[in-house]
């Protein structure tokens, strides 16, 4: 019932309408067929008044009249099977132009959700997400980035070491020098790095690191 439903709501309105519209047109020929074939069954017989009942004539002539025959009169099938064959094969095409409709928006709406990438951190402690508004995108809504969004991607200081700059990465698995940043924010007290959501991107894997002046890259 469910599938019926979305199934009712994703087609095109203007096809749902032609369909109920063909699909009266069709019963309406089919009742008017079957009325046709019914009044046809019953033999009309003429009514005749005896307008020479005065007449002298009429009493001399005592010649019986054959009887008269009265045929049924035919029904005429053959607009009526035309409409009909019109109307179902009108109706075949509003259907399929309906179902075409449906896996369209059905693919469609597959595409996009396969478009949303994932954001996963991979056990990197102090790792932040911002949106480019600065504020902090929570894990339960990290699943929510779009393709073409801004994201700020930070790693949280430690005030007590020498930290001077930090690393991150983004679905990459060996570390480049391009991975080094030293975009700091002091009232979030975060390294830093723009980016931006790729299209077609099923998910982001972040990693960082941050770099002490004495010890180096802290977790190698």
């Amino acid at each position: 019932m469910e599938g019926f439903i979305d199934f009712i709501v994703s087609i095109n309105k203007i096809a749902l309408f032609a369909f109920i519209v063909v699909l009266g047109f069709l019963v309406y020929e089919v009742k008017k067929m079957i009325d046709e074939r019914k009044k046809s069954e019953k033999p009309v017989v003429p009514q005749f008044e005896d307008t020479i009942q005065g007449s002298p004539k009429a009493s001399m002539n005592n010649t019986p009249l054959p009887p008269s025959v009265v045929l049924p009169k035919k029904p005429e099938r053959g607009s009526s099977a035309l409409m009909i064959g019109i109307g179902a094969t009108t109706l075949l095409i509003v259907v399929g132009i309906m179902v075409v409709t449906y896996n369209t928006n059905l693919k469609k709406q597959e595409g996009e959700t396969a478009q949303v990438p994932i954001i996963r951190e991979i056990s990197s402690a102090g790792l932040k997400v911002y949106d480019e508004n600065w504020n902090e995108i929570e894990k339960k809504k990290k699943d929510k980035a779009k393709p073409g969004e801004k994201l700020y991607i930070g790693i949280q200081t430690i005030v007590e070491a020498d930290i001077d700059r930090a690393r991150i990465r983004v679905n990459e698995r060996d570390w480049q020098i391009a991975h080094i940043t030293t975009l700091f924010n002091p009232q979030l007290e975060v390294y830093y790095k723009e980016y931006i959501v790729a299209t077609g991107t099923a998910q982001l894997k972040i990693e960082a690191q941050l770099h002490s002046a004495s010890d180096g890259w802290l977790g190698d």
